[in-house]
């Protein structure tokens, strides 16, 4: 825990962290039985995949990392959840190849973005709709994907969703509509 604190202070000390290797133990941790010590690791890769050596690690072929990231994204335990989301969103935003790896991840990959999506956490859902933004950002064929799926729904339904407490996810929704309309996936609507 103390470490995920100290990952989020700045490049320097999470330099110093990469230095000293604590990346493996931490990514051992990430496989710990514990539920607490899994969730606290995972936290902290989140404040770690800020420093660019860390994200390639996750950009190296080979491993298993961001299918790591992708499954405890639809784990039932919503602070675990919430930090491999947000490593997935962060991770997907400063490294956008890493999109095209997600559908190869599992082939759950589809329904556990839609549970984010569809989450009753507004912390889950901002998540998803970023993750979801980076993906159509990305590539256009993964935009296709999307859109050709129960997303473009779910994405409609949050884009009109303008309560404060939502407006992130709200924002990031209409932005990925706008880039559907962009490539041309969706017609704009016009009744608004």
């Amino acid at each position: 825990m103390a470490l995920t604190n100290l990952a989020g202070i700045n490049e320097r000390v999470r330099q110093k962290i990469v230095k000293e290797k604590a990346v493996p133990k931490i990514e051992g941790y990430m496989f710990e039985d514990h539920e607490m010590i899994r969730t606290a690791a995972t936290e902290c890769m989140c404040n770690m995949v800020l420093c660019k050596e860390v994200q390639d690690m996750f950009a190296a072929t080979g491993n298993d990392r961001l299918k790591l990231l992708v499954l405890y994204s639809g784990e039932d335990d919503e602070k675990l959840r919430k930090a491999a989301s947000g490593t997935l969103a962060m991770l997907t935003s400063l490294q956008p190849p890493l999109c095209s790896r997600i559908p190869d991840a599992t082939t759950h990959w589809l329904e556990i973005l839609q549970a984010l999506l569809l989450s009753d956490s507004v912390d889950l859902q901002h998540r998803g709709t970023v993750i979801t933004m980076n993906m159509m950002q990305a590539e256009h064929d993964l935009a296709k994907r999307l859109i050709e799926s129960e997303v473009l729904e779910i994405l409609s339904v949050l884009a009109k969703d303008d309560h404060a407490k939502q407006s992130q996810a709200s924002r990031a929704a209409k932005q990925c509509l706008q880039i559907a309309i962009d490539y041309g996936l969706i017609k704009p609507n016009t009744a608004e």
